[in-house]
């Protein structure tokens, strides 16, 4: 872009200062970088990090920093990605940036690891970040989250059942991981690159609804955006003050861990006399805490779980519930159990899922859908979550009629005439508690193709029995 005079210039030079001084107060109020250190920052090509390239090259003069690019092409949009590719590694060539680039086919990854293309696409970003990192012996790596990126995915957490912790959104630190532009909103990014006369690019997907963050973004941020131009602000304000109270939260929480938890021979015990003492509001994070330690992982482990565990603990003795990674939760005399293993308190053997793997396309109209045993086929674009493969747990159910009437998977089973002992092995296809698939049995009714699907997901299933039946 070229400055027509002084003047001009000048509301440049103030647009892009005032920013650069917003971010360097932000950085130093995290204690995100310190002099000398070396950065490694994704660069996509966006404005976003565009910004996020020109913030850093300020401080490799001002603050003595090294700065290292990554781009990954994640081979999904032809020419476009490719021209990405190429303006990324000029625009670093021109600014004497270091910049590694990784083609990855984000598609290939996403069947691989049996996940969304969204989720293999932040997998992929985050491991060739931390591959260059490690190689450079860098010390941070640093993303363009902005504060609208927050306030989404603040939104997307509290619709996946999220309490305060989820609340805090994307966190300026996280280990290594540091988020620079946490502070600004996107229209003061692009204001300040254009009155400065620097170009990005426009990646033409970030207008369509095909993922998660796009339709969120599109669609319900932009009404709250009209109800009030200052809503992403005050939800990332909001974010920061649950930050604040989960830190709180966190402390008490491990205060109360020791009141109430034991570790027994066979496995954690939440002792009911001491649990409920507990101010109610901790009460979930108590479990929350105790589940992902006895799983091994929070990955899963969803809000319904430790609804679940809550109210196991109110019920009778002899009261038991399965819960991800093979744990089990038996209501006791003394309070709620939590363990791997089957009955007898032995180890369960692992159990040998069937693999599968994905592919999302788009309806041309002239589709034909066989009646594989194996094979189906459904509605993308009504997915809430990410697709996983899994036993049943407790609260599953699917859609059974065009009406919208529902059934729990247990029941399915019963008038299955499933045996009991095999309930657990059946794989399922799952949508968060909505099973849309019991592979070898039966699909869910809302997931249809219909005439108003876009986009199409197609899922194959390898290792199921030849007699299993499907309608």
């Amino acid at each position: 872009m070229k400055k027509k005079d002084t003047g001009e210039r000048s509301v440049a030079e103030k647009k892009w200062e005032g920013l650069q001084k917003k971010v360097e107060s932000y950085l130093k109020r995290w204690n995100m970088i310190e002099r000398g250190e070396h950065i490694v920052a994704g660069i996509s090509g966006g404005a976003d990090s565009v910004c996020l390239l020109f913030v850093l090259l300020r401080l490799r003069e001002t603050q003595g920093i090294q700065v290292t690019a990554v781009h990954v092409n994640h081979l999904l949009r032809g020419k476009a990605a490719d021209g990405d590719e190429s303006f990324v590694a000029e625009l670093c060539k021109r600014h004497d940036v270091p910049c590694r680039v990784f083609r990855i086919h984000a598609a290939a990854e996403a069947r691989k690891r049996s996940c969304s293309l969204e989720e293999a696409g932040r997998e992929i970003r985050r491991e060739s970040m931390k591959s260059v990192l490690e190689e450079v012996h860098a010390d941070k790596i640093a993303f363009a989250h902005h504060q609208g990126d927050n306030a989404e995915t603040v939104l997307m957490n509290l619709c996946r059942g999220s309490q305060v912790k989820g609340m805090r959104g994307i966190l300026p630190v996280a280990g290594e991981f540091i988020h620079p532009l946490l502070c600004v909103g996107k229209s003061e990014i692009e204001e300040a690159l254009s009155e400065r006369g620097v170009s990005w690019r426009i990646d033409a997907t970030n207008f369509e609804n095909d993922y998660t963050r796009n339709r969120v973004r599109n669609q319900v941020m932009g009404e709250l955006l009209k109800i009030n131009p200052a809503a992403e602000e005050h939800i990332c304000r909001m974010a920061e003050k649950m930050s604040e109270l989960w830190e709180y939260m966190e402390d008490e929480t491990g205060t109360y861990i020791r009141e109430c938890v034991e570790e027994k021979g066979n496995g954690t015990l939440i002792r009911k006399e001491t649990f409920q003492k507990i101010p109610y509001v901790f009460r979930e994070e108590v479990i929350r805490a105790v589940l992902e330690d006895v799983c091994g992982s929070e990955k899963d482990l969803m809000a319904v779980h430790v609804r679940d565990i809550l109210e196991l603990m109110e019920k009778q003795p002899g009261r038991r519930l399965s819960l991800p990674y093979g744990v089990r939760a038996f209501r006791g005399y003394e309070g709620v159990l939590l363990r791997k293993g089957n009955r007898q308190g032995k180890p369960e053997a692992k159990q040998e899922m069937p693999r599968f793997r994905m592919r999302v396309f788009e309806r041309r109209g002239e589709e034909k859908w066989p009646n594989t045993p194996y094979t189906k086929w459904f509605d993308y674009d009504i997915i809430k979550n990410s697709l996983i493969m899994r036993t049943r747990r407790e609260g599953d159910f699917l859609t059974i009629t065009a009406d919208g009437k529902k059934q729990t998977i247990k029941k399915f089973f019963i008038n299955q005439k499933i045996p009991s002992e095999e309930r657990d092995t059946v794989p399922l296809i799952a949508d968060g508690d909505e099973i849309v698939w019991i592979v070898g049995y039966r699909q869910n009714q809302a997931y249809q193709i219909t005439e108003k699907t876009k986009h199409i997901v197609e899922i194959e299933v390898y290792g199921g029995e030849e007699n299993g039946r499907d309608n």
